[in-house]
């Protein structure tokens, strides 16, 4: 058995990001990425993020100052997944990989929701890629809606599209 099934999700630790977490995050955001994007990558369809501008973005969100709050969920005193908000607005949800698919991006998204709705927010917003179809229905299975809106984002090199979804509350 994969070790990594073996650990409860009642054991993580959630706490804040400091800029000591860039690289770790940074990693398996990369990781993230293949994972998601591989057969397109290796067809050459689309460029992979710069990993410097990612961990420059990153370095900016972890600092005390930042306009954006990043927690961080560590096991074994070792970053595995991430949310970022600003405002109304999950802007940011990453889980290493091996973590995937057992349940913590759903425990992860009710956080933020409550986070969010918490500090008085009765329409939430996230911004996901078109072709990012695997994220699209996890989000539409907590009850999100893919708006009319898209967004062209720039930002690492490359350039793509962002569906709009919101969630209301109340």
């Amino acid at each position: 058995m994969d070790p990594m099934d073996q650990v409860p999700m009642d054991e993580i630790e959630l706490r804040p990001a400091t800029p000591d977490d860039v690289d770790a995050v940074e990693a398996y955001h990369a990781r993230c990425f293949e994972k998601t994007y591989a057969a397109q990558l290796r067809a050459g369809a689309i460029a992979a993020p710069d990993r410097d501008g990612m961990r420059s973005q990153f370095r900016d969100w972890f600092r005390p100052d930042s306009d954006v709050d990043t927690q961080l969920v560590i096991v074994d005193g070792v970053p595995i997944a991430h949310f970022t908000v600003s405002a109304h607005r999950l802007v940011h949800l990453f889980i290493e990989p091996a973590y995937q698919g057992k349940g913590l991006g759903r425990r992860l998204l009710a956080m933020v929701e409550t986070l969010l709705i918490d500090a008085g927010h009765a329409q939430l917003e996230l911004h996901t890629r078109v072709d990012n179809v695997a994220a699209i229905a996890f989000y539409e299975q907590a009850g999100w809606t893919v708006t009319d809106q898209l967004i062209r984002t720039v930002e690492h090199g490359i350039s793509y599209d962002e569906h709009v979804l919101v969630k209301r509350h109340g």
